[in-house]
């Protein structure tokens, strides 16, 4: 097994094992029927050989797409994003937390201090770390910070749909 395979099942299989720890629905199978979803990708991503070291074993897209469309259609207190940081060793690529350009000041810097919270994260390598902690402290910690990038996203919607900010250019935090 490559070295990206080994890291992307162990990733998976620490996120099944939060999911079961944190996740919440009022019926308690579809957390089950989430975590089981991301274990059977990790299963077969260690099992299947990959063809190419940039992309995830074909077989595996099944059940990532599953537990793509359930937290997506359901809030579980997990966002979608997640799933990304834990195929990343095999396709390169890291989900994104964009800036949301927000008007209001105070806003714009709880954007940018969630983006440079999330780097952090990922620049301390705690993804790749081999103590079982860091790297459940590191799903978690970027869990919670997309999460609230998304509700912040959202307050950023209002605020800048409010009369007094309409046509206003994003708040230009390198001046402030």
């Amino acid at each position: 097994m490559s070295a990206p395979q080994v890291a992307a099942t162990r990733r998976l299989m620490h996120l099944a094992r939060i999911v079961r720890g944190r996740a919440h629905h009022p019926q308690r199978f579809m957390v089950e029927t989430l975590a089981g979803a991301i274990e059977d990708a990790a299963d077969i991503i260690r099992d299947y050989p990959i063809p190419c070291l940039d992309e995830v074993p074909l077989a595996a897209n099944f059940p990532l797409r599953e537990a793509t469309d359930l937290l997506t259609q359901h809030d579980f207190m997990i966002p979608a994003a997640i799933l990304g940081y834990a195929t990343a060793p095999l396709t390169g690529v890291l989900p994104q937390m964009e800036p949301l350009n927000a008007v209001s000041l105070q806003l714009a810097r709880q954007d940018a201090d969630l983006r440079a919270r999330r780097m952090a994260l990922i620049e301390h390598g705690h993804l790749n770390s081999r103590d079982e902690d860091v790297l459940d402290a590191a799903l978690t910690g970027l869990m919670g910070l997309h999460r609230k990038h998304e509700r912040l996203a959202a307050t950023v919607a209002v605020d800048n749909d409010r009369p007094c900010h309409r046509g206003k250019a994003p708040a230009d935090l390198a001046s402030h």
